[in-house]
C-alpha cells in the first residue's frame, strides 16, 4: 500500500507543475508537506551544513530561499528533524540535520499533517490517490473509502484530483462513473467495466487486497496467495485486474504466477508495461526454479540472472533442459548442451527482458512498507511531470515549412470562424 510519505512527496512535485488554480490552492498544504519531505530526504545523511549549502540544496529541490527559510526549515525544526543556528538578526548560519531513522521518517507523515493542520479535503485526497492507484473504482466506492474525513470533503477532493490529472473519470454506464489513477491504469474501457463488475460482485475489498499482495511480490506463485480465496483470484484475472503467467515444463508440470498489469506502480509517473509477456514469463520461470523445482533448486534467481546478463550464458544442470521450454519458445533464451551428462546451459537472446526481470526480482518484497516507501521516495527524485514532458517533446519536434504553413492556415481559419470567441 502506498504510504502517506510517498503520496506527499509525489503530490508535491506534481502540483509544482501546475499554475495556481482552485484545486492547487485547496491542496496547498500537501504540496508544502512534499517540500518538507524533499528536504528531509536530501539531508538524511548530512550532519552540519552551512547556510549556503542548505540554500543550494533548496534550489536543486526547486524550493525558493524565502519559502525555505521562513516555512520549510521552521516546520522541520518543529518536527525535530533539524536544528537551525541563526545570528541575532535571525539569519541562518548553519543547520544540524537530525533526520530520524528511515522507518520513522516515513511513519512521521501523519504527525507532519497534524503540524500543518491538514484539512479534511486534503486528507481525503491522499486516501483517494491511494485507493484509485490500487484499482479502478466506481465514484461511489471511491468516495466511500475517503468519507472517513467526511462525504463532502471526499467529493471535493475527488473533483480537485480530477482537475489536476491525478484521477481520471469515465462513464460507461449511466450514473455509474469509474475513477482511476491514469498514471497506473490505462483508459481501456475493459478496466472500467471490471470495476463495475467488482462492485456488483461486492469484491472490491478482496480484489484490492490481492492487487496489493501481488504488487508487493511480482510473480507471486498462485498457490501462495494469502490475501483472498482462489475464486477472487480467478475473478481478478478474468477481469484483467491481475495477470497470470503460466510456466510449463517439458515434463508436464505447470504453475501459475501473478503480476499486477503495470508491474511496478508509480502513482505520479508512467508505470512499466510488458505487452509481450516475456518479462513476466522470465520472472515466473526464475521463481518456479526457486520454489517448485524438485532437483537443482535455484538458490538465488537474482544472482543467476546477473550472471546470465554479464556472461551471456549461465547454468550447467539438467533442469535447464526441462524447466525453461517456454522461455526458449518465446525466443528469450536458447538451451544448449552442458559440460556433463544431461546438463544444459542457458544462453541469453533478449538482454532487455533479462535486465527488467532482474530489476523486478531484486525489488520483490521491497515494494511496500516502510523500507519500500523510502525507496520510492528516493526514486521519485527523478520525477518528471508527464504533461510537461509531452509539452517538451512537442516543442522539440521539428516541423517543415509545409507543415508550418498548414498549421498557420488552420489557425487563421479557426480564429476567423469564431472558435476563440469574440
Amino acid at each position: 500500500m502506498l504510504s502517506d510519505a510517498e503520496l506527499l512527496l509525489g503530490l508535491g512535485r506534481h502540483l509544482a507543475a501546475y499554475t495556481i488554480s482552485t484545486a492547487h490552492a485547496a491542496l496547498e498544504a500537501l504540496q508544502f508537506a512534499g517540500q518538507v519531505y524533499e528536504m528531509a530526504w536530501r539531508l538524511r545523511n548530512s550532519q552540519v551544513s552551512t547556510a549556503g549549502r542548505i540554500q543550494a540544496i533548496g534550489v536543486e529541490a526547486h524550493i525558493g530561499s524565502r519559502i525555505l527559510d521562513r516555512d520549510v526549515l521552521p516546520t522541520m525544526e518543529q518536527m525535530g528533524w533539524v536544528e537551525c543556528r541563526r545570528d541575532p538578526d535571525g539569519v541562518l548560519i548553519s543547520l544540524e540535520a537530525l533526520i530520524p531513522p528511515n522507518d520513522q521518517l516515513v511513519d512521521d507523515a501523519g504527525r507532519l499533517l497534524d503540524v500543518l493542520l491538514a484539512t479534511p479535503v486534503q486528507r481525503a485526497a491522499l486516501e483517494l490517490i491511494r485507493a484509485t492507484s490500487r484499482q479502478p473504482l466506481t465514484v461511489t466506492s471511491a468516495v466511500e473509502i475517503a468519507s472517513v474525513h467526511g462525504e463532502e470533503a471526499a467529493e471535493q477532493a475527488l473533483r480537485h484530483l480530477v482537475a489536476i490529472g491525478l484521477v481520471r473519470r469515465i462513464e460507461l454506464e449511466v450514473d455509474r462513473p469509474v475513477v482511476f489513477n491514469p498514471n497506473i491504469w490505462t483508459s481501456d474501457p475493459a478496466l472500467s467495466k471490471a470495476a463495475l463488475r467488482a462492485e456488483d460482485a461486492r469484491a472490491n475489498t478482496e480484489v484490492g487486497a490481492l492487487i496489493d499482495e501481488v504488487a508487493a511480490l511480482p510473480g507471486l506463485p498462485e498457490k501462495h496467495v494469502q490475501s483472498t480465496e482462489k475464486k477472487w483470484v480467478d475473478f481478478a484475472v478474468s477481469q484483467g485486474l491481475v495477470e497470470r503467467s503460466l510456466v510449463q515444463t517439458s515434463t508436464g508440470e505447470e504453475e501459475g504466477f501473478l503480476f499486477a498489469p503495470h508491474l511496478k506502480r508509480d502513482a505520479f509517473g508512467v508505470g512499466s508495461a510488458d505487452p509481450s509477456g516475456h518479462v513476466r514469463q522470465m520472472v515466473g520461470s526464475m521463481i518456479y526454479a526457486t520454489t517448485f523445482a524438485t532437483t537443482y533448486r535455484l538458490r538465488s534467481p537474482g544472482a543467476f540472472l546477473y550472471a546470465l546478463i554479464r556472461n551471456g550464458e549461465a547454468g550447467n544442470v539438467p533442469n535447464i533442459a526441462t524447466d525453461y521450454a517456454m522461455l526458449e519458445l518465446a525466443g528469450t533464451i536458447k538451451v544448449e548442451t552442458g559440460s556433463w551428462g544431461k546438463a544444459a546451459r542457458m544462453v541469453l537472446l533478449q538482454t532487455d527482458v533479462a535486465e527488467t526481470a532482474l530489476d523486478i526480482i531484486d525489488s520483490r518484497g521491497r515494494s511496500r512498507g516502510a523500507v519500500g516507501s523510502l525507496q520510492a521516495l528516493g526514486e521519485q527524485r527523478a520525477y518528471s511531470h508527464i504533461e510537461r514532458e509531452r509539452a517538451r517533446m512537442a516543442t522539440a519536434t521539428e516541423t517543415h515549412d509545409e507543415d508550418q504553413a498548414r498549421l498557420i492556415a488552420a489557425l487563421r481559419d479557426a480564429t476567423s470562424g469564431g472558435v476563440f470567441g469574440a
